[in-house]
């Protein structure tokens, strides 16, 4: 019996793990196609991960919810944060500081 226990768990780390290098590989081309599309270059080719809840979508399912933060530069000297919002495997948000901020 220990040993299935273990062997479940093992199973969830492993769905989580998967899932979680997908959503950020979802943020990468995101954040990607944003710069291209806003004429910046994104800095160090990467997406750092600072938030991670559950909630529902629009057909009332739980899906895990990701925020993450982006770095880039207009003119290669400024350094400017950008955030992308991702539920489930479907990009949410994103915005750049200097092109289209969130104001709360």
């Amino acid at each position: 019996m220990g040993e299935f226990l273990l062997i479940i768990i093992l199973g969830l780390i492993a769905l989580y793990w998967q899932s979680g290098m997908r959503g950020k590989e979802l943020a990468v081309r995101a954040a990607r196609k944003e710069c291209k599309l806003c004429d910046v270059q994104l800095l160090d080719q990467t997406v750092q991960q600072v938030k991670i809840s559950m909630s529902r979508d629009g057909g009332d399912q739980w899906r895990i919810w990701r925020e993450y933060q982006f770095e880039y530069t207009q003119d290669g000297e400024g350094r400017h944060q950008g955030q992308l919002t991702i539920l489930g495997q479907k990009v949410l948000r994103v915005a750049l500081e200097t092109f289209n901020p969130v104001i709360h």
